[in-house]
């Protein structure tokens, strides 16, 4: 079974935290398609993908080339963004 938390609002008050949640949600979601378009660009320019991008840079086999560095950036960015999303996709309410 999985772990709960509980946060408790006034009944009247939750449309407006779904609200913000959503709200919330939308700018993660621009910016994780903007995070992704730049590991795109980093993909393209290098010739591989991001993944196996980060096992080389992981590894220490491709130094610390200041792209590599931003690439590593975006490709951390986008997968903490994708994280909070899922995170937020999995709330429930109830009255």
């Amino acid at each position: 079974m999985k772990n709960y938390a509980k946060v408790m609002i006034e009944t009247k008050g939750l449309s407006s935290l779904q609200e913000s949640i959503n709200i919330g949600k939308q700018v993660m979601e621009r910016k994780l398609a903007a995070y992704q378009k730049k590991a795109a660009q980093f993909e393209q320019a290098e010739g591989m993908d991001t993944e196996a991008f980060i096992v080389l840079f992981n590894k220490g086999e491709l130094g610390d080339n200041k792209k590599w560095l931003k690439w590593d950036h975006v490709a951390n960015v986008a997968n903490l963004l994708k994280k909070k999303l899922g995170d937020l996709e999995s709330l429930k309410y109830e009255y």
